[in-house]
């Protein structure tokens, strides 16, 4: 992971950090309170370091409903005009959960007006685009942020912890499920939807990026928009990542199955017990693979939302100047991961090779 340049001690981003200090809570703006949106203001909402001084979403009703809905109680300014938030010097901070297309564009505009950034997934269509807003940042010394939210889940952070001690072996393949009955997008296809979150997912566990990928969906709604989505990604150590994705499901599933040499694990985000090690590996003896079924152990971990968790390092990042988990050179990865995909959707399956 790159890290930022040292800054000069007359730099503005100083200036700004000091003003910070001084005022002692970094002023939020937040572009988009729709169905995710209205979660960001909820829980910035929570956090004692942060004030939301602004929301901004393209219909007058839904700034009334976000307001009501978040039980806010602290005055907060409405628009419909992101560029309020903009051309407001007292803002510090932009969160950016409006629609999928529009995250670049809010992004390179808010960057430009000298505000650190969080966006949601996806950054941007093309890994140029992104290449440009971690540019731009550097350039203006902002924190730049994407929202892969299950990085900062406590479950996939025990996973990955415990990859690292080695008690997995090394990682045959992982098998990852997302679905939601809805909503269903017309403004970008499954795999930009979901798989934003499974390739993050695969990366952070693995550590490397993959040396091919394909993928495969079908149109059942609406034609040239995959609402139902498979990628398969194969790394240069033999071990293999799969997802299947798509809104047309009857209940919200998020579930991941992680086969190692010494063990299995099961996440599932809606379960009860959410994380599961299983003992049972097969074992070759005499030539015959024999199963000695030792069940299984439920993993403790925190119950910390990880929502919460990834807005509360948001807000660490820019008080210490610090390189985001989810950085903008993290986002790059992923959505170079996804253009191969993109290429793979539009050649029936082919295997697209990364380099």
């Amino acid at each position: 992971m790159s890290h930022k340049p040292k800054i000069p001690a007359d730099n503005i981003y100083i200036r700004v950090e000091t003003k910070l200090t001084k005022m002692g809570k970094i002023r939020i703006g937040i572009i988009g309170v729709g169905r995710w949106g209205i979660n960001y203001l909820k829980t910035f909402g929570e956090l004692k370091n942060c004030s939301v001084k602004w929301i901004c979403t393209s219909r007058e009703t839904t700034l009334k409903e976000a307001l009501l809905k978040a039980n806010v109680k602290a005055p907060v300014k409405t628009t419909i005009n992101y560029k309020d938030i903009l051309r407001d010097r007292e803002i510090d901070a932009v969160a950016i959960a409006s629609p999928g297309p529009t995250h670049y564009e809010f992004s390179k505009k808010a960057l430009l007006s000298n505000k650190h950034v969080i966006v949601e997934k996806p950054v941007a269509f093309s890994s140029r685009n992104v290449e440009e807003l971690i540019k731009i940042s550097k350039e203006k010394n902002r924190t730049f942020m994407t929202g892969h939210l299950h990085l900062f889940n406590p479950g996939i952070q025990k996973i990955r912890a415990d990859i690292k001690k080695g008690i997995f072996g090394k990682i045959n393949f992982i098998h990852m499920t997302h679905f939601g009955n809805g909503p269903v997008r017309t403004d970008m296809s499954a795999l930009w939807d979901f798989f934003p979150h499974s390739v993050s997912i695969f990366l952070h566990l693995l550590e490397k990026s993959p040396v091919a990928v394909s993928a495969n969906g079908m149109s059942c709604i609406n034609k040239g928009i995959e609402d139902f989505v498979t990628m398969d990604a194969i790394f240069a150590n033999k071990a293999f990542a799969t997802s299947v994705a798509s809104w047309l499901y009857p209940i919200k599933k998020m579930e991941m199955v992680i086969v190692g040499e010494k063990l299995y694990a099961i996440f599932d985000e809606y379960a009860k017990d959410k994380l599961k090690y299983y003992y049972n590996r097969p074992k070759v003896i005499g030539g015959k693979a024999v199963i000695h079924d030792k069940g299984y152990k439920t993993q403790k971990f925190s119950a910390a939302k990880p929502l919460t968790e990834q807005l509360k390092h948001f807000l660490e990042c820019i008080e210490k100047n610090k390189m985001p988990l989810t950085s903008g050179d993290e986002a790059l990865k992923v959505t170079k991961i996804l253009e191969l995909a993109q290429h793979s959707l539009r050649n029936n399956g082919l295997m697209v090779n990364a380099n």
